[in-house]
């Protein structure tokens, strides 16, 4: 019995080795060849099952294709290790040049360097997304390349050898592609890991610059360095000319790297310049055309003298403000060009005993200009420098003694010695700080002084060829709609006060450029206006403010611009009847509306709080606001309803004339005397209001004239009738109606009416009538009898009547 037992369970375990074998087997068997299809496949078919494979074949084609074009890619790499050398060797001479012993770099030489670092980091900024969007994808392709080589159903057996080739294809091109990728993937993270190392040195000079820069805007205030007299040379890293010619290297490297992608400013602030010079061309050959074509262009200066050369001018005064934070060299740049076009222009306007002042002034600036851009300081710059002070002190104090001879014909500026004393102040000043060992801020005060004194010459031009251009769009379209519109003798008193206001701020912008305040006072000011405040529960910002106040004002003279050019201009001889002006207060009244919207959208003020300021307007209304609210939506009313337009003649109580203005308020009525009178529009909905020209112009006409008792009547209607029917005013369609009045007691008296055709001529018509209706019937013998009184007179004495008959 033990023993049947030991063989069963021998042949138990027999039996499940042979099963673990089989299992094995089969699943070596499929994976050394394809497997046969499936139940389940064999189910689907098999012609459904090799079109689905070779759907999958095509998209994994497709993906494979897709991942070995990225691949491709790898050529924008070499570029970033061909660049990172150079930037490398960048900041290593930087780094050596901030450890250098001796004097270190000066306040330009700082903001140089750290405008240069700031570029190679924003250039390894982008290199960094560059390679990390490219590691990303090669990251997500791996990942799919994985799921391909991880899917069964290309190891699915198919009796079409050229699909079963294709498949087998696709397995080994995942295979090398996957470690294509692997390989390219560990090179992308080294050049990651390099831009990482690179940029962190950047960062950590730029911050160290930016630290020397406030170490010496405060060491500036105090001495800095020897008096001029104990000055050793010994200390100074290199000479002028060595400093002059490295620096005007690295401002021009400089320069030309911050216009690289400033070109789509400029190609705009060219094609206003393009726009302006053909304006200004074209202005003056209509002028010249013109029979007062020598009267005109006496009035003009800058514009004669060269149209190019003016707008030049202009151009590099502009160019400027399109740029935000614009560099020293570039602004420097603008300046030299525009004191070329400005010499050009004004050497024939200059007395004969200043234009050698000019060239000298001119020299100083371009000096001071380049003295500006060193990057390192030297000894002979001091000295230059002294020079250069005592010389504008020179010229300032010429200018004042002879203030009234500066140009011929062009007049001075009330500014120019106020200007002058500033300039002198601030250069004498500079002299003493250089002398004393504050060389940073004598060489800012030096710079300070003419630049204002240059930017001052250069906005008086720039005004004035302002005025010149508006004054021969004026003149060349003085027959247009638009040189009434701007009214140029009324225009240019305000357009001058105007050009002073920008004048003074463009002036007081380019002083904190000098003095190296203007990044630090924008941000006081970004900060001012962009402060939250609040009153009560209303936060805002004066930010948000002035661009409520701002689009307001801009929907102000668009809607005042669209009234003129649409609204009903009346001429001297003709009243006519607009009815395109009669719509512009729903015009104008749209375009407020709108104006609203956007600047309560732009200021961003919550609906919330524009339902407060609604609900304390309906309490301002029902307290003491109702009259003007009342003309206001009489106003919308007359819109709508239109019981009188532009040009009606109307009557309103003892008032009457020529509608000539329909606001939002109130409305402008021309009297028939030139006066004119302004109506509350409520009065025009709660009075009557006759309206001669609702329906028509026609107008009827009578007068009433008298005759003699012996005349024949029919003969005398037949008169009126024949002389009214022959006026060419007279309507033909509404005959003339004489109508027998009364009989007066010296005259039968005649009714007579008539039609004419429009209201304006009324007045002359009917007098013209009546003239001829005279001289006809007293050419015919009718008597028009003067009138007859009878006088009695009582005699006391007789108690006799004596009755006497007097014309």
């Amino acid at each position: 019995m033990f023993f049947t037992k030991n063989i069963i369970r021998n042949l138990v375990i027999v039996a499940v080795l042979c099963i673990v074998y089989s299992c094995s087997y089969a699943q070596i068997q499929d994976s050394t060849r394809p497997s046969r299809v499936s139940a389940a496949s064999a189910a689907l078919g098999q012609d459904t099952l090799v079109s689905y494979i070779v759907k999958k074949v095509e998209s994994y084609s497709f993906k494979i294709k897709r991942d070995q074009s990225t691949i491709k890619r790898d050529i924008k790499v070499a570029p970033i290790k061909e660049a990172l050398p150079s930037i490398k060797k960048t900041l290593d001479a930087f780094s050596k040049r901030l450890n250098e012993k001796g004097r270190p770099m000066n306040l330009r030489g700082l903001n140089t360097s750290e405008i240069i670092l700031q570029e190679n980091s924003d250039r390894l900024l982008d290199l960094q997304s560059t390679l990390n969007d490219y590691f990303n994808t090669l990251v997500l392709d791996n990942i799919s390349l994985k799921q391909i080589r991880k899917d069964k159903l290309l190891r699915t057996y198919v009796s079409d050898t050229s699909l079963r080739n294709q498949m087998q294809s696709i397995i080994q091109n995942a295979i090398e592609l996957d470690s294509t990728q692997k390989s390219i993937l560990a090179k992308v993270t080294v050049l990651k890991n390099k831009v990482s190392v690179i940029l962190l040195q950047s960062n950590d000079i730029i911050s160290e610059i930016k630290y020397l820069t406030a170490n010496v805007k405060i060491r500036m205030w105090g001495q800095e360095d020897e008096s001029i007299f104990e000055d050793r040379p010994s200390e100074y890293n290199q000479s002028l000319t060595a400093i002059t010619l490295s620096s005007l290297y690295i401002n021009a490297k400089v320069l030309g790297n911050y216009l690289s992608n400033k070109w789509d400013s400029i190609s705009f602030a060219f094609l206003l310049f393009v726009f302006i010079v053909f304006w200004c061309y074209s202005n003056i050959r209509r002028v010249k055309k013109m029979p007062e074509a020598k009267e005109v262009l006496a009035q003009v200066f800058f514009l004669k003298r060269s149209v190019f050369a003016a707008c030049l001018m202009v151009f590099f005064t502009y160019l400027p403000f399109f740029f935000q934070n614009s560099q020293m060299s570039f602004l420097h740049t603008c300046e030299l060009l525009r004191l070329i076009s400005l010499s050009y222009l004004l050497y024939p306007f200059l007395s004969k005993s200043f234009k050698p002042i000019w060239f000298i002034f001119c020299l100083l600036w371009l000096y001071l200009a380049l003295d500006d851009l060193l990057l390192d300081p030297a000894l002979a710059e001091r000295w230059m420098l002294i020079i250069a002070d005592i010389l504008l002190i020179i010229i300032c104090i010429k200018i004042l003694k002879n203030i009234n001879d500066i140009f011929i014909k062009v007049a001075n500026s009330p500014a120019t010695k106020p200007l002058v004393i500033f300039c002198m102040a601030i250069s004498f000043l500079s002299l003493l700080f250089n002398i004393s060992g504050r060389p940073t801020l004598a060489k800012i005060l030096g710079v300070t002084a003419i630049q204002s004194l240059f930017i001052g010459i250069t906005l008086k031009v720039f005004s004035t060829i302002v005025i010149e251009s508006i004054y021969l769009q004026s003149e060349a379209y003085k027959e247009s709609k638009f040189s009434e519109f701007i009214n140029f003798k009324i225009l240019q008193h305000r357009l001058k006060k105007f050009l002073w206001f920008v004048a003074i701020i463009v002036w007081g912008i380019s002083l904190l450029i000098d003095f190296d305040l203007y990044a630090f006072e924008s941000n006081r000011f970004n900060l001012f206006l962009n402060a939250n405040r609040a009153i009560g529960n209303m936060n805002f910002t004066y930010a948000s403010v002035a661009i409520f106040i701002g689009i307001i004002w801009l929907s102000s003279i668009i809607s005042s611009i669209v009234n003129f050019f649409f609204n009903q201009q009346r001429s001297k001889d003709v009243i006519k009847k607009n009815t395109i002006g009669s719509m512009m207060l729903l015009i104008r009244l749209a375009i407020w509306s709108i104006g609203f919207i956007i600047a309560v959208a732009a200021a961003g003020i919550p609906l919330d709080k524009i339902s407060i300021m609604l609900g304390a307007l309906g309490v301002g209304i029902g307290f003491g606001l109702q009259n003007i609210t009342n003309n206001l939506v009489s106003g919308i009313i007359l819109a709508f309803e239109r019981p009188i337009q532009i040009g009606d003649h109307i009557e309103i109580g003892n008032k009457a004339g020529v509608v000539d203005e329909i606001g939002v308020r109130s409305s402008k009525i021309k009297s028939f005397d030139g006066s004119d009178i302004i109506v509350p529009n409520g009065d025009f909905l709660s009075q009557h209001v006759i309206n001669w020209t609702k329906q028509d112009r026609r107008k009827r006409l009578n007068f009433v004239i008298g005759v003699s008792y012996d005349s024949n009547l029919n003969s005398v209607k037949e008169i009126i009738e024949k002389t009214i029917e022959a006026n060419e005013n007279v309507l033909k369609e509404n005959p003339p109606i004489i109508l027998v009045h009364d009989f007066g007691a010296s005259a039968i008296n005649i009714d007579v009416f008539f039609w004419v055709e429009d209201l304006f001529i009324a007045n002359s018509t009917k007098t013209r009538v009546m003239i001829e209706v005279y001289d006809n019937l007293i050419k015919n013998k009718i008597v028009i009898p003067y009138p007859i009184v009878t006088v009695l007179q009582e005699n006391k004495e007789t108690d006799n009547k004596e009755v006497s008959d007097t014309k």
